[in-house]
């Protein structure tokens, strides 16, 4: 959401028409993190845009804070509320006059987690004290939701990825079998932004380092590139492993010499020898 392009497209996405009609999307730009206040700087790692209204003669913002959930929480609504009080304060100490805020939850859990607002947390008080009862409307936009047709289908390519490694994030298994589709989907993306969603998909999908390469191998060779210049750290690490599993086998298996194992693998003799005083301390 730090890209501009990509939290248009997700906000024409998630928001409802009628509240898109009454937006205009020319005007939308980040506000800095000091737009909440400093306690909730410490927890909240959301991002807000404003823009303003599509008739606004005079400068009337809207706001639009996400803020995303991979498990069921009832107290969200509570969480989301402190937020957009917070926003409030904070443009009141900017010396504004108070704006609208537009809060979108984005949940992609596993679990059926249905809409709920800050007045259901409370159990039917009576009349003479529903008025004490603070609410607000919120976006739902639930992934669990949305079939993958539709997410794949959007015009932004990288926010359909993202989106669908989000949504089986918690599906391990279902994002295994998509890692692929999903690599392929962005195409040609600002690296950072690519960056992002390979290491993002691959931490989530409980892949060991052996299903990596050889799901990395079955990739379309620009897609290899990518994948192996953003996993560095994985592949060497499985290189050396590889290398040392192999040295330890010649070592155990031949009667080679260290300086004829070294030449054949492409190591220092000392690396060898290390590797042969291990194993026999391991007897």
């Amino acid at each position: 959401m730090g890209n501009q392009q990509v939290a248009l497209d997700y906000f024409r996405t998630c928001l409802p028409q009628n509240i898109q009609d009454t937006l205009d999307f020319s005007t939308l730009r980040q506000l800095p993190d000091t737009y909440v206040s400093k306690d909730l700087q410490k927890s909240i790692s959301d991002i807000i845009y404003t823009c303003r209204k599509a008739d606004a003669t005079e400068e009337v913002k809207i706001a639009l804070l996400v803020e995303h959930k991979s498990y069921i929480d009832k107290y969200t609504p509570i969480q989301m509320g402190s937020y957009l009080f917070s926003g409030f304060l904070k443009q009141i100490g900017n010396g504004e006059a108070p704006s609208l805020i537009i809060p979108i939850l984005l949940y992609h859990g596993k679990a059926r987690w249905e809409y709920k607002t800050l007045a259901d947390l409370f159990n039917n008080p009576e009349p003479a004290l529903k008025g004490f009862v603070p609410d607000y409307q919120y976006i739902f936009h639930n992934l669990g939701e949305i079939p993958d047709e539709e997410i794949q289908a959007l015009h932004n390519k990288f926010l359909a990825a993202s989106l669908l490694a989000m949504k089986y994030s918690v599906l391990k298994d279902r994002l295994k079998s998509l890692i692929p589709a999903i690599l392929k989907l962005p195409g040609e993306t600002e690296k950072n932004l690519q960056n992002s969603l390979i290491v993002y998909t691959f931490v989530n999908s409980g892949l060991n380092q052996d299903q990596i390469f050889a799901l990395i191998t079955s990739l379309p060779i620009q897609n290899q590139e990518t994948v192996m210049d953003t996993l560095e750290i994985f592949v060497e690490k499985g290189r050396r492993e590889k290398t040392e599993n192999a040295v330890k086998n010649l070592i155990k298996q031949s009667l080679l010499t260290d300086e004829q194992i070294a030449s054949a693998m492409e190591v220092t003799v000392s690396y060898v020898s290390d590797i042969r005083k291990n194993i026999t301390a391991e007897k």
